[in-house]
């Protein structure tokens, strides 16, 4: 299920487009080398997260979400871990005229960012530790409606700290060739120390 869920017709007339994901995020779901993050607090839905300690909605997985993200495809392209995701940017995040407000972009780079730090070991080890710092550059406006690619890679890695590089693309926008980046953002992940008792 690496396409997100399919939306509750309420949540489809609040967040059209939402419940299909374009073509390219698709494709990409269904190629080889890439595996598809399952993280139950996403998949399980609001009364699995009750009974499991969270008191609300994920603010960028859920279908609800002005920015949503319906989950990350896991690769390691060049040797460290990548995540790569599509990120639908509902009426909800709008700021300006049908342009949707910087912080959804900030917020993105947040999520994509702690997520990649969260498979700094190759493989998804959720909650294992914390982004700490985040250095986002916001490059072009995003549409109310957008379906943009989400990205991020381990650059680096010295004992507990991970870096992590990541940006917002639309992969249907290009220059000379390459894809309209969005914006761009540089983090810095902390792995929790091991527990001693």
């Amino acid at each position: 299920r690496a396409q997100g869920h399919a939306a509750p017709p309420a949540m489809t007339q609040q967040h059209p487009g939402r419940d299909s994901p374009p073509v390219w995020w698709t494709d990409m779901a269904a190629a080889d080398g890439a595996a598809p993050l399952r993280v139950a607090e996403w998949e399980n839905g609001p009364e699995w997260r009750r009974e499991n300690g969270w008191t609300g909605s994920d603010f960028v997985h859920a279908q609800t979400a002005p920015v949503h993200i319906p989950g990350y495809l896991l690769d390691s392209p060049g040797g460290g871990p990548r995540l790569v995701g599509a990120a639908h940017f509902g009426p909800a995040a709008e700021s300006h005229r049908g342009l949707c407000h910087g912080g959804t972009m900030c917020a993105l780079m947040d999520d994509v960012i702690g997520w990649c730090g969260f498979c700094a070991s190759g493989t998804c080890e959720p909650w294992s530790g914390f982004t700490v710092q985040i250095d986002t550059s916001l490059r072009a406006p995003v549409a109310v409606g957008a379906w943009l690619r989400v990205e991020a890679t381990i650059v680096r890695r010295e004992g507990r700290k991970v870096w992590v590089e990541a940006s917002l693309s639309d992969p249907l926008a290009c220059s000379d060739g390459r894809p309209r980046v969005h914006c761009e953002a540089k983090g810095l992940f902390l792995i929790k120390k091991e527990d001693t008792c």
